[in-house]
């Protein structure tokens, strides 16, 4: 069925004049490079874009209309200050229209695979509109909520943030019925400054929750139990002694792992990385609030088409795949999962830069280094500003080969020189270090197909 608006509508919403040609629309666009016949585009401005530049090539693809600072004769066009807070305006309307639970997700890491295990799981009995791949922010989550229409039962909303004060301002116009955090560590202390605000400002997620929600606390992370103490409304418990808890993990032979959860039994699962237990968790305490009854298979599909922490086979190497983005926290649980890797071969691990992490950057490499050689990582390749304080780490604590590169492509070819084929390598790094070229190069070194490895 989806959903229709006017642009007069729109314009209502927008506190905008309406345009003289009043035509129907059920879908929005940001980029004309994916816009479709008939979508209102929103001409958005940011540091390394402006939307504006496009709006007669928006005209061209097939817009019906604009959301823009100024008329354009090439079609009608609803004229705002800022589209962005149009979107968001818009956005919030569009919430409003729809009675469903929402369920929002946060955390300094894993928020978007959690976001996938979650819908996947609720999929098996309601139609999801979820927050597709990781458009958390300001500009996603508007898009997201716009996923809803007259066939959605729940939604799913991913909420990252770098500030204080966002996810406030995200949850405004998703109004939230239900939300959790995977985790609260040390990311965007640029912005934040210390764990601390991470803490006050991811717990607006759980804050600006009705009365009558509910907040899913990871037993597991102290700042999220404190967090629970503080909110009013229903809470499930998930993790260590949660409502929702792990009575025994085992890794078979095959790589796959068998949980026992409490209260739903035994599954089985193709989990790599055993810091994503905690994001199966959640899916499942949200799963069993909601009726579902079967977890093992949903979760299995969505592990089958997850985009992080992937396992490849590049030409006679085996790679684990975690390049999207780093932490301290995600990179000590990568590196926890290199270390849990069935095989006899030797680990070694290529790492970015973690950005954002203000005054101590130094010092938090440095703890990386040294957590991989107490892991007993065989080797590092570090790339980055802090590759000297990973290198220093991993020396001090008696990895001998721990080298810092100039670049990816440098990195790749001495993987190809030093790892065996029955070794194991971790590749990882914030997205500003773009450690997806080193995996690139060696499959150029290796003549693979991309998309093959």
């Amino acid at each position: 069925m989806g959903w229709q608006y006017t642009l007069a509508e729109l314009a209502q919403v927008v506190d905008a004049k309406a345009p003289s040609a009043d035509v129907s629309f059920s879908a929005v666009s940001k980029d004309t490079r994916s816009l479709k016949s008939g979508d209102v585009y929103f001409a958005l401005k940011g540091e390394q874009f402006d939307g504006e530049r496009f709006v007669s090539d928006a005209f061209a693809a097939g817009a019906s209309a604009a959301v823009c600072a100024s008329s354009n004769d090439d079609g009608p066009c609803v004229v705002v200050p800022d589209a962005l807070v149009a979107l968001q305006q818009f956005a919030a309307h569009h919430r409003n229209r729809f009675e469903i639970p929402i369920v929002a997700i946060t955390g300094s890491c894993g928020k978007t695979t959690a976001k996938d295990f979650t819908s996947a799981v609720l999929a098996t009995r309601n139609t999801v509109a979820k927050t597709e791949g990781n458009l958390n922010n300001e500009i996603g989550c508007p898009l997201s909520i716009l996923n809803i229409d007259n066939e959605t039962d729940i939604a799913v909303i991913e909420m990252g943030a770098n500030h204080a004060g966002e996810i406030r301002s995200l949850c405004a116009w998703a109004r939230p019925t239900e939300s959790a955090i995977t985790i609260i560590a040390p990311a965007h202390l640029e912005g934040f400054g210390t764990i601390e605000n991470v803490a006050q400002a991811k717990s607006e997620i759980a804050q600006l929750l009705p009365v009558e929600g509910v907040f899913y606390v990871n037993n597991d992370d102290l700042r999220c139990r404190a967090i629970g103490d503080q909110i009013d409304c229903e809470k499930i418990t998930f993790g260590d002694a949660g409502q929702v808890a792990i009575r025994s993990y085992r890794r078979r032979d095959d790589g796959e792992v068998d949980l026992d959860i409490d209260p739903i039994g035994t599954i089985r699962i193709p989990l790599a990385c055993r810091a994503h237990a905690t994001n199966v968790l959640l899916a499942i305490a949200v799963g069993l609030r909601h009726g579902i009854e079967q977890f093992e298979a949903p979760l299995r599909e969505a592990l089958q088409h997850a985009t992080r922490f992937t396992i490849r086979e590049v030409g006679p190497l085996r790679i684990i795949d975690d390049t999207y983005n780093a932490n301290p926290a995600s990179m000590k649980a990568a590196l926890e999962a290199l270390n849990e890797q069935l095989g006899n071969g030797a680990r070694y691990a290529a790492l970015g830069d973690m950005l954002e992490l203000g005054k101590d950057a130094a010092a938090y490499h440095t703890e990386i280094g040294e957590y991989a050689a107490r892991l007993g990582t065989k080797g590092l390749f570090a790339l980055g500003q802090h590759a000297n304080d990973i290198v220093q780490g991993a020396r001090g604590i008696g990895i001998a080969s721990a080298q810092g590169f100039p670049d990816t492509k440098t990195i790749a070819h001495a993987i190809a020189e030093t790892v065996a084929p029955c070794d194991i390598i971790l590749i990882k790094g914030s997205r500003g270090l773009r450690m997806e070229n080193v995996i690139a190069e060696l499959e150029r070194i290796y003549n693979v197909e991309r998309g093959d490895g």
